[in-house]
């Protein structure tokens, strides 16, 4: 499917590369421009020629887009500030005008007035236009060229009481049982969901027995340490038997596929009969909905299972239209903007790649959305009732990727309702309760569970108001029919743009950043390390994911779109795979007394702070 801004590539009967611009919401016609073009003329082409071309070979879909803009704004100077701002003011009423700016004689018309308005030539404002048209339709597509001015040899690409059922047949050894209330339930989903990742030959009393070691015990966590406190079940406690967890485990109706018995594999939900009458209006990526909230679960640390680290708050974004939950992110501590555009730039990710990351093998359509949207609505909490476009980062989403960010106070809700209900994963407030699942679970496996939880919503929660519509089946009528808005941009670039930046510093060892230890490929060929042994250590600025710290990313002033990918240095290898706060709590080792300060004879011993 053909989707606005794709690049089409010909090679017949010559070679060229046009974008489509727009497509018609009835998907009958789009207009198109040739990147190569000196002036701003645009084409009008039937959609079904487009598709023709592409299954003739005469056209091929570029999967990256050379032509993008994409920039750190931290990096910008102020004079390139101004004057993208200054050529964004004069067309940005022009080219919000579609169709009819893609039309000449009213494309003539509109800019007449415009030249009257702001001063300013045809040529400029044609000029502006053919810049906006080529390199993406966004604002940062008006920045000035002087990046291909000088700088020989740089590289400048984008890198309760009564047992339900029989008495037990020993009974009167062991008791009458435990009866399976959603509580226990939602602990086998958990179970479930954790042990059966990445296992090819999945065993359910080996999961059985896992989970009355780690789930059915005594634990509670200390308040001024956070350490994980565990005293093993009593004989006299009462445990859920085999026989109820493989009751339930077959009458999950959202089970793994590798824990489903042959022959009982789930089977997806029956299309609805979906018509334009029976829909909500709007389409799909007009609008995503970013939201957060606090889960009701203490996490662990990875390095140390006694540790604990805090509850995790789960990001989330849903397409306004289609209900679709398009992208998730995890993070740790209080609620905040930096970690909810995580979630923003998660929605433009390969979904079958980010599960596999978690030990959950999915098919393409289950989770379909890899777009950005038109207009994020982000709930005001996350940006403590302030205006979310004002600061850098809502510039970097109207800049980059010409997506307006407003602050609303409420939005959909029905994720939460599931999340609630299958894995008891909200908290009610940020102490929370104490729950069955506190200090058993690692920040991988929480977000396996979410994964889980968000593959049921999108393709098996029925939308009272799409005639019981799953969110899935919404989705993907929407983008057949009225799809034509749908943006897709390079993944990595979306993170990158994204992530929050932190100072680091260029020191004799490495790229220093919250006492981590990193290399890249420019330092290297470059011989940072060795100029900082010279002349001193000297500032940077990188990108990174709080969640992993493995890789973070250096911002280059003289390339803004190349991002230097720096990895952790092997003397940091304890560090590996774990998030901010993880590496935060890990013990360190206090500095060794100089010398001369030591007591003559007498042994210095290094000392670990917890």
């Amino acid at each position: 499917m053909l989707l606005r801004n794709d690049l089409l590539h010909y090679t017949h009967p010559s070679p060229r590369t046009v974008r489509i611009l727009w497509i018609a919401p009835e998907q009958s016609h789009a207009y198109v421009f040739d990147v190569a073009a000196r002036s701003a003329d645009v084409e009008l082409v039937q959609l079904s020629l487009l598709h023709a071309d592409i299954r003739a070979g005469r056209a091929s879909v570029l999967p990256a887009d050379p032509y993008l803009m994409v920039v750190s704004q931290d990096l910008l100077p102020a004079k390139h500030l101004q004057l993208r701002a200054r050529a964004w003011e004069i067309i940005e009423p022009l080219v919000a005008l579609e169709p009819g700016i893609y039309e000449a004689r009213q494309r003539g018309q509109l800019v007449a007035r415009a030249t009257g308005t702001h001063g300013v030539s045809h040529p400029t404002i044609y000029r502006y236009l053919r810049r906006y048209w080529q390199r993406g339709q966004t604002p940062n597509a008006l920045l000035p060229d002087y990046c291909n001015s000088g700088g020989k040899g740089k590289v400048r690409q984008a890198s309760a009481g009564i047992k339900r059922g029989r008495p037990r047949k020993n009974g009167d050894d062991v008791g009458p049982g435990l009866n399976a209330d959603e509580e226990i339930r939602r602990t086998f989903r958990v179970a479930i969901a954790r042990y059966a990742a990445g296992h090819a030959k999945f065993s359910r009393l080996g999961a059985y027995q896992q989970m009355l070691d780690e789930f059915f015990v005594e634990r509670r966590i200390d308040a001024e340490s956070g350490r994980v406190l565990t005293t093993p079940a009593g004989r006299s406690a009462v445990l859920p038997t085999f026989g109820q967890f493989n009751y339930w485990l077959d009458h999950d109706d959202d089970r793994p596929p590798e824990v489903a018995r042959r022959g009982s594999e789930n089977v997806e939900p029956p299309a609805a009969a979906l018509s334009p009458q029976s829909l909500p209006p709007g389409r799909p990526g007009a609008g995503f909905y970013l939201d957060a909230v606090c889960a009701e679960v203490q996490l662990v640390s990875r390095a140390d299972r006694q540790q604990a680290i805090g509850r995790p708050r789960v990001y989330l974004a849903l397409d306004s239209f289609s209900r679709l939950v398009t992208g998730v992110y995890i993070g740790i501590g209080p609620v905040n903007w930096p970690q909810a555009m995580l979630a923003l730039a998660n929605c433009g990710a390969d979904k079958q790649r980010f599960s596999q990351q978690f030990g959950r093998r999915i098919e393409a359509a289950q989770w379909p959305c890899r777009h950005l949207p038109e207009t994020l609505f982000a709930n005001a909490a996350l940006t403590a009732g302030g205006d979310c476009g004002a600061g850098v980062i809502g510039q970097t989403l109207l800049n980059n990727f010409n997506l307006r960010c407003v602050a609303v106070d409420d939005g959909p809700s029905d994720w939460k309702a599931v999340l609630e209900k299958r894995f008891r994963l909200l908290a009610p407030n940020d102490d929370g309760a104490p729950c069955r699942l506190d200090g058993v679970l690692d920040l991988e496996q929480f977000t396996r569970i979410v994964i889980d939880c968000i593959l049921y919503y999108n393709n098996r929660h029925p939308l009272r108001h799409a005639g019981n519509a799953t969110p899935r089946q919404l989705w993907d009528w929407g983008v057949q029919h009225r799809g034509g808005s749908l943006k897709t941009y390079p993944e990595h670039l979306i993170r990158c743009s994204l992530m929050p930046v932190a100072p680091a510093q260029v020191t004799v060892d490495g790229i220093r950043l919250f006492d981590s230890t990193y290399t890249c490929a420019r330092a290297i060929n470059e011989r940072w390390f060795d100029r900082a042994r010279l002349r001193g250590q000297w500032g940077v600025k990188v990108a990174y994911d709080p969640s992993n710290l493995d890789m973070v990313y250096l911002l280059d002033p003289a390339a803004p779109m190349q991002f230097h990918a720096c990895h952790l240095d092997d003397t940091c290898a304890a560090q590996r795979h774990l998030s901010a706060e993880e590496i935060a709590r890990l013990p360190r080792e206090a500095p060794t007394p100089a010398p001369s300060a030591a007591r003559a004879g007498a042994p210095v011993f290094a000392s670990f702070a917890g």
